[in-house]
């Protein structure tokens, strides 16, 4: 229900990269056959262990995740959206373990059941670290462009609303951030890196006879620079006085 989703997740996984597409279709394809081989007795101990693999296969791919990639990326779409890395962990063992108890209720505990379902589990995990090994070779050694980018790289701290979206960065200093405006282009805002504080000063310049369209404000440390490209002037003034020549 949410595929694009679920490839660009793949596409972005610090393991599974490089075969992003392929997994993508593939993990799709072989849960609807194991769901169908589960409607026939005939084909239901094979659908166990079907199903046995693929949650240990995904149990391993996760482990690998929260132990060996470089970051953690998304979760998963759907119903297991809002559970965590380690969550979904825990999750996956115990639907792990109760594909066993289903491989067993079809087939009396034996030295050979055993001998398969550890045989099946180790097919799984060599499948799945085959993956990771060659995946990252593949990102990291041929390089066929597959770009992978961290899933949050900026983590909001600070917030505050302008109530206005004419405004632009005008610079900042060791104490605050500076703001100009497009509709009031005489007017310097700053605001403490806290985001409490908001002032507001009007600049003062020595002659204004000129035909200013599109008058900009930039501060750099102490100093503020006011000019328009389509008059051949620039101020400039010392902060906290807002007054420029």
């Amino acid at each position: 229900m949410d595929f694009e989703t679920f490839q660009v997740q793949l596409g972005q996984s610090p393991i599974l990269s490089a075969y992003a597409g392929v997994i993508a279709y593939g993990v799709i394809a072989t849960e609807l056959i194991i769901a169908g081989l589960f409607i026939f007795k005939r084909t239901r101990l094979v659908a166990y262990y079907g199903g046995y693999m693929l949650m240990v296969a995904f149990t391993v791919y996760i482990y690998l995740i929260l132990n060996f990639s470089d970051y953690i990326p998304c979760s998963c779409g759907g119903i297991l959206e809002k559970m965590g890395w380690t969550e979904h962990l825990v999750f996956n063992v115990v639907f792990v373990v109760f594909a066993v108890v289903g491989i067993l209720f079809l087939s009396p505990f034996s030295k050979k059941n055993a001998t398969s379902i550890i045989v099946a589990g180790i097919i799984a995990i060599g499948s799945m670290i085959t993956l990771f090994f060659n995946s990252e070779y593949i990102i990291k050694q041929e390089n066929n462009f597959t770009r992978r980018y961290l899933p949050h790289p900026i983590i909001e701290q600070e917030a505050i609303n302008l109530g206005a979206n004419s405004y632009y960065f005008a610079g900042f200093d060791a104490h605050k951030i500076y703001l100009g405006n497009y509709t009031a282009p005489l007017i310097l805002t700053s605001i403490n890196l806290d985001l409490k504080d908001v002032e507001k000063h009007r600049i003062e310049l020595e002659q204004s006879n000129f035909n200013f369209r599109a008058i900009t404000i930039k501060v750099f440390e102490d100093e503020f620079y006011v000019y328009d490209g389509n008059v051949p002037v620039i101020f400039k003034g010392c902060l906290p006085n807002y007054r420029a020549e």
